[in-house]
């Protein structure tokens, strides 16, 4: 049985492959916001979810732009604040 999935956004790398993720949550952190996503066909028994940085789109632009987040710390602490507000409907391995 196939799962059904809202609010779905496919992404492309920089290789131009493209993958699918579920909007989990949009996670306002210091000033910023980051979404956090978790893939669509990921059939592993190991899902990580995957935290991206919202970059509001440009004047000329229709649709934001989603940046990686290299910093470790701030990976930590906005996937905490994602916890906190959604601890009764994920269940994720810190």
């Amino acid at each position: 049985m196939q799962e059904e999935y809202t609010n779905v956004i496919a992404l492309t790398d920089t290789e131009g492959a493209e993958t699918e993720f579920e909007v989990l949550d949009i996670v306002p952190y210091q000033g910023g916001e980051y979404a956090v996503l978790l893939p669509v066909d990921d059939d592993s028994d190991d899902v990580e979810a995957v935290i991206l940085e919202v970059l509001p789109a440009a004047e000329d632009a229709e649709e934001d732009m989603l940046q990686g987040v290299e910093d470790e710390a701030l990976l930590d602490a906005v996937f905490s604040l994602f916890m906190e507000r959604n601890n009764e409907e994920f269940q994720f391995e810190q």
